[in-house]
């Protein structure tokens, strides 16, 4: 018998499938958006590969579903994210983010205050826990941020649901593998991470160069796994796929391009439409009445009834 391995057989799988039977197939929790839960729900074990051009909102989409999951569900994360800046920036986004107040004093009018500030930030700091570097030197592997937070798991209250990087290239790599090599080892690792320790991980990777391909018709065309560096192994090791695409002569709109869905239970590949309100920080979404609705617990399905989530997280400071 290979170490490591076992056959599975029927006195033994008997029990899991009953158990798997109760439970039923993975399912992702709600964020906030019916018109992206049709694609999309973040799901513990899983794993997110985030793309997109420059500007295009990938990074403020994915703070706001993680913020969503911690006002909805009592959601913990880890962050490593210096493609963001400092983490005074960090931190300034998030509170944007969840109070709708700005810090930048060019917009008096929608400025956090001090009161604002102090009244969340304590929150924010328990469901958010951003690693950020000391030596401007250090460099860390993915590894290492993996393990790294699967130690800190047994240090947190109720532990940790997700992990992200933004972004891959903020990270220390194997120079000596070739590309494909490299990326087939740490990302199979990546994903065993997330199935041993239930776990969803996140990563934010930009496209190779800065110019925009375009499609026939002159417009730009959306990047996918194609797009990145070692594109065939993104595409191989990777579980959901997402490209965030703000189309040309658009102010606010963004296009959410599910490339892959893995699995089926989870995503299904699609595209959903959101609008970002700059103000307030926020993604919304218009409904039949033509109104801004922004997210929220409360599901509004597609006929109009609204269903309230089953969990809860009374720890809201709000």
């Amino acid at each position: 018998m290979l170490q490591g391995f076992e056959i599975a057989k029927s006195a033994n799988s008997n029990l899991p499938m009953l158990e798997y039977l109760e439970k039923g197939a993975l399912r992702g929790v709600y964020l906030g958006f019916p018109e992206l839960h049709e694609f999309y729900t973040m799901s513990t074990p899983g794993v997110t590969d985030w793309t997109g051009y420059p500007q295009s909102g990938k990074t403020e989409l994915l703070l706001e579903l993680l913020l969503n999951t911690s006002k909805f569900y009592g959601w913990k994360h880890l962050l490593y994210v210096p493609d963001i800046g400092s983490k005074e920036e960090t931190i300034a986004l998030l509170l944007h983010k969840l109070t709708g107040k700005t810090f930048d004093k060019r917009y008096k009018s929608n400025l956090i205050s001090e009161n604002e500030v102090n009244s969340n930030i304590d929150w924010l700091l328990e469901h958010f826990i951003i690693l950020y570097k000391t030596d401007e030197k250090s460099k860390m592997t993915p590894f290492e941020f993996w393990d790294f937070g699967v130690n800190l798991e047994y240090e947190i209250k109720g532990g940790i649901q997700t992990m992200t990087i933004d972004s891959w290239k903020d990270m220390k790599h194997d120079r000596g593998l070739r590309d494909d090599q490299y990326l087939e080892d740490v990302l199979s690792y990546r994903n065993m991470i997330a199935e041993k320790y239930k776990k969803h991980i996140h990563t934010v990777i930009h496209p190779r160069g800065l110019s925009a391909e375009k499609k026939a018709n002159g417009e730009r065309k959306v990047p996918g796994p194609d797009h990145l560096k070692g594109g065939s192994e993104w595409w191989n090791n990777g579980k959901n796929i997402i490209s965030v695409h703000r189309p040309e002569g658009e102010k606010n709109k963004v296009e959410i391009h599910i490339v892959k869905a893995k699995p089926k239970s989870v995503a299904k590949q699609g595209v959903a439409n959101l609008f970002y309100d700059w103000v307030k920080s926020n993604y919304y979404w218009i409904d039949n009445q033509n109104q801004k609705r922004y997210a929220q617990k409360e599901y509004v399905n597609p006929l109009g009834v609204s269903l309230e989530v089953d969990e809860d997280d009374s720890d809201v400071p709000f």
